[in-house]
């Protein structure tokens, strides 16, 4: 879904006045963190613009699809408990659009953990296996 609604999305933002944010989620789609995060606290910065009824649900949006980047750098370097903490924020306080997408990676990322720590309670015989 956010590969097939990212160009959309981001026109509405920029007719909303969201620029910068576009720049940086531009940035952020080609794996650069630190846009990533900077799209994430431009959004955030949005939702608490006012009260939760004036925030335009563009911004919402915006906050999903920031969150998705920033849970890709986390996932991909192992910060799964990281990922899953900007996960919960995302459906918490993100738009509808990318709900789909917020609850996939929510999937990914808790499979990845479960992973990760079969694996490592592998070389600790006194560690419990984790179901």
């Amino acid at each position: 879904m956010l590969d097939r609604e990212s160009a959309t999305l981001l026109h509405l933002i920029s007719e909303h006045g969201g620029y910068a944010y576009m720049s940086m989620a531009v940035l952020a789609s080609g794996g650069d963190i630190c846009a990533a995060e900077a799209a994430h606290e431009m959004a955030w910065e949005q939702l608490h613009s006012g009260p939760w009824h004036s925030v335009l649900p563009v911004w919402r949006d915006a906050y999903s699809m920031a969150c998705l980047h920033v849970v890709q750098y986390h996932s991909d370097n192992g910060e799964f408990r990281e990922a899953l903490k900007v996960l919960d924020l995302g459906i918490i306080m993100g738009g509808t659009l990318l709900r789909k997408d917020l609850d996939s990676a929510v999937a990914k990322v808790w499979e990845q953990t479960r992973r990760s720590v079969r694996v490592s309670d592998l070389g600790d015989s006194s560690a419990p296996f984790v179901e």
